[in-house]
């Protein structure tokens, strides 16, 4: 810990009226503030900060993969090549309608 135990930063949570009480109570029955109690808890819960590594979990088969590339493929033809809209021309509508709303204009159908 070394300098780190000396720097302190304030948290602050929202807990139910019967939390903050069971708190409370455990905190005083092992003689400590309940920043101590809290303290402690985390400090034995909450992992180390670590290197970004990946997340352990099922290896990546052979037959997932094919699943994805056929998942995409389908999608390819589903949607005839075009898998996203163009972002651009709906904020461009998107700020027209606004535009005419604000200056009072009628949202005609478009």
């Amino acid at each position: 810990m070394g300098d780190n135990a000396k720097k302190r930063t304030r948290i602050t949570i929202d807990v139910s009226p019967e939390m903050r009480r069971r708190i409370k109570m455990a905190a005083l029955q092992n003689d400590l503030k309940v920043g101590e109690y809290i303290g402690r808890i985390l400090e034995e819960n909450v992992p180390d900060e670590a290197p970004a590594k990946r997340i352990q979990g099922h290896p990546v088969t052979r037959e997932a993969i094919e699943r994805l590339l056929r998942f995409r493929e389908e999608l390819i033809k589903e949607t005839n090549g075009v898998l996203f809209e163009d972002s651009t021309e709906i904020l461009r509508q998107e700020r027209e309608k606004r535009t005419r709303h604000l200056m009072g204009e009628e949202l005609g159908d478009e």
